[in-house]
């Protein structure tokens, strides 16, 4: 795709330009105005070694540089190079690159290096919040993103299953089992049981002893306690299932932290073997820097903490599992965290310490903001999905009544929606959530991308002929033009987009297609313009389909055959 460009372009322009043939493809960028040219060449590194002003250098380079056999133009604006490619070498480009590639905008620059994300992470016996969606649908679209690099990936729901919150719902299950319809209603029994036991906790003391008791009764491998924590597990990770499945959500590997209960203890040895364990008020603490609190081990009674056993999960991640590197999708708040978590690491002499990297997101917002899990009021992911479905089967049955399976596209909508409106999002932003602006068909919405993926479709079906593997004839209208330019930047912003950890950059590039080729539809004739015009016009539409359908996947989002 452009990366092809960029090598060509820079090979052509070794000699001409006194720098190397990487350093020439690391600055060549696209202009913010296409009417410039494809690819730009800053001129400004060059002003101190050449003695002359960048507008200058750009002029001098512009009528020594020769157009060859791919190169339309050359010229220069202010400080820049300008270089604008002949239509035919960009269409070839085009059918090497999307037409007849299997997989297209996949890279080797991975080469097979194996990545281990954690996300979603929800506890048991509770439901699924609006939070998780963040890091449920932003782990999702990093996976994605590192297979189209080249990486081997193992996405990891990492879920909390441990702590004495499971001995409270133990005995909350002991003593009130009867009250509650298990049988038909499990998940939400389990729930209501948990708030209710808190609730009723804050008038009697007396119940947090008890819930400990059955807690050290798990602990010391009780059977009886042991079968219910299980039972806990299993109902609740049927109920999120069905979430996950509405979502297009797939788990490599399900884990809790349970697992790692018989690895802590060796974590700690490490520790003290290497005497970075010291006492702080009875507790155990690593001091990490002078500036940071230190990291807390074990507290004062022996017992362990999420960074003991985040510790020891980063250390079989990497030992027995392989992973390379170690992504953690977790929100921003728990930065601190795994600061302390990769210092102790580093501390530990681990260099692969430095491949761990928290993958930090902002807040889900709506307008009654962050609310908690144990007061039962929080926003549930189950609630928002289904609304959003609802609305979008509404919208449907306004405007295409007659659709053929209306409801499965309203899920694809509804969901598309939802999944769009959050990666479109600088994920280390908070999203502030419009329902309005989430399902508007035509705003910077996933429905509208959708529905541009649908109108191709649409042309395609209409068409009724095989769309031809090459283009007839050159496409050089500047809509036709900015259009394809624009196609082939999709292997780059997959590139960018698992680089910088930012799915955003994938969907905006995908909203900035669906412009282009809007513009395309309303200037050009395509079906019914001569043969060989409308043969090649919609070769570029397949190729439209292929980009939006790929990104589209890229993100976790279906594409509709109709809407």
């Amino acid at each position: 795709m452009l990366t092809s460009i960029k090598n060509h372009l820079a090979q052509h322009l070794l000699g001409s330009i006194p720098l190397s043939e990487n350093e020439i493809f690391s600055m060549l960028e696209m202009p913010k105005d296409l009417s410039h040219g494809h690819l730009a060449f800053p001129t400004f590194r060059l002003a101190k070694e050449l003695k002359k002003s960048p507008p200058a250098i750009a002029e001098e380079l512009s009528k020594k540089i020769s157009c060859g056999d791919f190169l339309g133009s050359v010229n220069s604006v202010g400080g820049f190079l300008n270089f604008k490619f002949k239509s035919k070498f960009i269409q070839n480009e085009i059918i090497e690159s999307i037409i007849l590639k299997k997989e297209i905008g996949h890279t080797n620059t991975g080469n097979g290096r194996k990545v281990v994300v954690d996300y979603s992470s929800p506890n048991v016996a509770k439901p699924l919040g609006i939070g998780h969606l963040r890091a449920t649908v932003i782990g999702q679209a990093i996976c994605n993103l590192a297979r189209t690099q080249g990486y081997e990936v193992l996405g990891l729901n990492y879920i909390g299953d441990w702590g004495v919150q499971f001995g409270k719902l133990a005995w909350a299950y002991t003593n009130w089992k009867e009250e509650y319809d298990f049988e038909n209603a499990p998940f939400e029994s389990l729930y209501e049981m948990y708030v209710r036991f808190h609730s009723e906790a804050e008038n009697d003391p007396e119940m947090n002893e008890n819930g400990a008791e059955f807690f050290r009764r798990l602990e010391s491998g009780d059977a009886e306690v042991e079968k219910l924590w299980k039972s806990f597990i299993e109902i609740t990770m049927e109920e999120h299932q069905k979430l996950y499945a509405l979502l297009g959500i797939e788990f490599d590997l399900v884990q809790g932290e349970s697992f790692y209960n018989d690895k802590m203890e060796a974590a700690v040895q490490r520790l003290k073997e290497k005497q970075l364990l010291v006492e702080s008020e009875g507790a155990q603490v690593v001091y990490i820097n002078e500036k940071d609190p230190p990291c807390l081990i074990k507290k004062s009674d022996g017992s362990s903490l999420y960074a003991t056993r985040d510790i020891a999960s980063a250390i079989y991640r990497h030992e027995e599992m392989k992973g390379e590197d170690l992504l953690y999708v977790v929100g921003a708040d728990q930065s601190l965290h795994f600061k302390q978590v990769f210092g102790v690491l580093e501390k530990l002499g681990y260099e692969w310490a430095k491949n761990c990297q928290h993958i930090a997101f902002g807040l889900y917002r709506f307008k009654d903001g962050k609310m908690s899990t144990r007061k039962g009021n929080l926003i549930f992911m189950k609630d928002v999905i289904h609304k959003s479905i609802e609305i979008a089967g509404n919208i449907i049955q306004q405007k295409n009544p007659n659709l053929e399976n209306k409801s499965l596209v309203a899920s694809q909508v509804g969901v598309g929606a939802i999944v769009f409106n959050d990666l479109v999002n600088d994920r280390v932003k908070n999203v502030e959530f419009d329902w309005e602006r989430a399902l508007d068909f035509e705003g910077d919405s996933g429905p509208y991308v959708q529905y541009c993926v649908v109108r191709c479709k649409s042309l395609i079906r209409k068409y009724g002929k095989t769309i031809e593997k090459e283009f007839q004839v050159d496409l050089d209208s500047p809509e036709e033009q900015s259009l394809q330019i624009h196609l082939l930047h999709f292997e780059d912003i997959l590139g960018q987009s698992w680089k910088h950890r930012k799915p955003n950059l994938l969907a905006q590039y995908l909203l900035k297609v669906c412009s282009e080729f809007n513009h395309f539809y309303n200037k050009q004739r395509i079906i019914g313009s001569k043969p060989e015009v409308e043969a090649s016009r919609m070769t570029l539409v397949h190729s439209v389909q292929r980009v939006l359908e790929k990104g589209l996947e890229v993100l976790g989002i279906p594409a509709p055959d109709q809407m």
